[in-house]
């Protein structure tokens, strides 16, 4: 399929890079997806370089200005900050930002309550879906499956230790028989 377009992306190193006012003013669409391993400013966050993302940007005018409608979907592997095993992360984004031409622009747009960012003639799609993987990422990932972690489910039955984390500190305050030694700032 030949784009007509000038302004859909052109692809260097299989980088899609957009002229992103152009792009959203004439409504043009771009996907694709991003292994794990393409995910360079990721790699102190992942696991191993397992995964991928599927992206859509697409160009809008939203209240009459430019703006990029995104949607990330995919799943990418952490670390369980309860258990501290490898973790499958489902990442499912969707966002509109605000295309600013400058800096008024952008502060326009933070009194509106509204993401933004600067515009460009050659916009790196990947650097964009990198930026909202790093915005969305999750504090402290663990593992849920139905309310119950599966870190808890790999305990032997009866392991008090799935039902209360906590439980070994009370084993050192000193009104339930533990250590005197404490803070003694």
């Amino acid at each position: 399929m030949a784009w007509k377009s000038q302004y859909y992306p052109t692809f260097m190193s299989h980088n899609p890079v957009i002229d992103s006012i152009a792009f959203a003013r004439s409504g043009n669409r771009c996907q694709g997806t991003l292994q794990g391993d393409r995910l360079t400013r990721l790699d102190d966050s992942l696991v191993d370089r397992a995964g991928e993302v599927s992206y859509e940007v697409r160009g809008i005018l939203w209240d009459d200005k430019p703006a990029l409608e995104l949607k990330i979907e995919g799943w990418l592997m952490v670390r369980c900050l309860r258990c501290l095993g490898p973790m499958r992360w489902p990442v499912q984004i969707g966002n509109r930002v605000r295309l600013a031409r400058n800096d008024a622009d952008l502060d326009a747009a933070d009194e509106d309550g509204v993401d933004a960012i600067p515009a460009s003639q050659e916009l790196d799609v990947t650097e964009l879906v990198e930026d909202e993987l790093l915005l969305q990422w999750p504090i402290a990932p663990r593992h849920d499956v139905h309310g119950m972690t599966q870190c808890d489910a790999d305990l032997p039955v009866g392991d008090d230790r799935a039902a209360h984390p906590f439980a070994a500190l009370g084993r050192l305050s000193p009104r339930r028989g533990g250590t005197q030694q404490g803070n003694q700032d």
